[in-house]
């Protein structure tokens, strides 16, 4: 039986990224589709998420999840390359 997508959401925990405590929630669903990139790193001695993201997420998503970031430079180009279109396009 799959447990549901909210099962645990009230455990917390201190994010490396952001500075702070938080829950589970957030790093489920922050502001994009998919879960935080570093999920996976900061919920694997908590329970078992690997699993739990593979029960409610898609092949393609797991994939994305799991696909090695882009570096800095890259990504700040890409941002401007979208700023130049959305500019032209507005």
């Amino acid at each position: 039986m799959t447990e549901e997508l909210t099962t645990h959401d009230h455990r917390k925990r201190y994010c490396p990224l952001l500075g702070h405590h938080l829950h589970f929630k957030y790093c489920r669903a922050p502001a994009s589709p998919l879960p935080c990139r570093r999920i996976l790193d900061c919920w694997w001695r908590t329970f078992d998420v690997e699993s739990f993201l593979r029960a409610h997420l898609s092949h393609e998503e797991i994939q994305e999840l799991l696909a090695p970031r882009k570096d800095k430079m890259t990504s700040i180009v890409e941002l401007i390359q979208k700023a130049r279109d959305n500019q032209k396009d507005g």
